[in-house]
């Protein structure tokens, strides 16, 4: 029998109380092969820990000195032996078959050497919401979608230079899985088996209590700096070439289309506009199961975007599914109050809902 690849598990850890409840769920973990990393972030106080947790290896990095955020995370994935990779902060926690659940979507992600999930976002008041979405590289360049603590991630990448940026007090998590994102498409497993509690952290990326306005803002800024000429560099190549799908599109040259769009996705993995294009091109080629797949995914990656719940929603609404595609309706509102084409959807959607209880 094939042996299955290590995870190194990496806690860059203040020695808060959450620690032993970290430790705790790691040490549930299903997945027989594990590492576990614990960084010293606080410093030399810092106490000094077992060698195992449950049945797995514990290793103890420490520091003289107190670490940064991103101090702690290059000195935790130096360290790591694991072919895959990923981080628990000290006061979170995962359910026992998380990280056996993304090592089994590595199967499936046709080579993506990052692969994500859901994050269960768990606030002081006891509410609880998901955190998480696909992926696309250009959605990517703009906010930061992906808690890192739900991202398993290939040591591959780290071979080719990715390293998190010790200039970054906050977001380097973010430009970690930027940089990533140059070398490999994402693969989004929805697990919700990682629990972050949103308001015990004191970085002020996160929410609730925990989350500090002007110093997101700052660092937000630096990150789009660092990315900007990469990103509106992608938008001048795939904006061509989607033009071009568009006017071959027009012409019914449906294979050219397809041919352009594909050019796009293969250099911007799950590029939304790209995949809302070709939805429309399903759809007019009656191929209404696979324009409603496609169109599902790219309004996941943009769901702040009316123009794509309502191309949603007009799926959903040729599929008999009126309920659903009133929710959309109600997503595209949501966005943009008094959105025309939400209009016009929703009054269709009543037409017929009043035609089937005349009839």
């Amino acid at each position: 029998m094939t042996a299955l690849p290590r995870v190194s598990i990496i806690v860059r850890s203040m020695a808060r109380p959450g620690l032993a409840t970290a430790l705790a769920s790691l040490a549930a973990q299903t997945y027989p092969d594990i590492e576990v990393l614990i960084v010293a972030a606080s410093g030399a106080a810092h106490p000094s820990q077992p060698e195992t947790a449950g049945a797995f290896p514990l290793r103890f990095i420490a520091s003289d000195k107190p670490l940064s955020r991103p101090e702690a995370a290059n000195l935790g994935i130096q360290a790591a032996s694991g072919a895959w990779l990923t981080f628990l902060d000290d006061d979170d926690e995962f359910l026992p078959e998380h990280v056996a659940g993304l090592m089994d979507a590595v199967a499936r992600a046709d080579g993506a050497q990052v692969i994500h999930s859901l994050a269960q976002a768990v606030f002081a008041d006891g509410r609880r919401t998901n955190y998480g979405q696909p992926a696309a590289l250009v959605e990517l360049y703009q906010r930061n979608f992906i808690h890192l603590s739900s991202a398993l991630i290939s040591k591959r990448l780290i071979a080719s230079g990715c390293v998190f940026d010790n200039t970054l007090e906050i977001h380097e998590d973010w430009d970690f899985l930027l940089q990533c994102a140059q070398h490999t498409a994402f693969y989004f497993e929805p697990l919700q088996t990682f629990l972050w509690y949103v308001d015990s952290g004191s970085s002020g990326t996160a929410g609730g209590r925990n989350h500090d306005p002007n110093k997101f803002v700052r660092f937000r800024d630096i990150v789009y700096d660092k990315w900007r000429a990469a990103s509106e560099a992608l938008a001048e190549r795939t904006g061509a070439l989607l033009q071009q799908a568009a006017d071959a599109a027009r012409q019914q040259q449906t294979a050219l289309a397809l041919e352009r769009i594909n050019e796009v996705l293969a250099i911007s993995f799950n590029d939304p506009w790209a995949l809302n294009m070709r939805a429309m091109i399903e759809r007019m080629h009656g191929d209404s199961d696979a324009a409603l797949a496609t169109q599902t995914l790219a309004t996941q990656i943009r769901p702040y975007d009316p123009a794509f719940c309502c191309n949603l929603g007009q799926l959903l609404l040729e599929k008999g599914d009126r309920d659903q595609a009133r929710v959309m309706v109600e997503h595209a509102f949501a966005a943009q109050a008094d959105y025309p084409p939400a209009q016009r959807l929703l009054g269709q959607i009543n037409r017929e809902s009043l035609h089937d209880t005349a009839v």
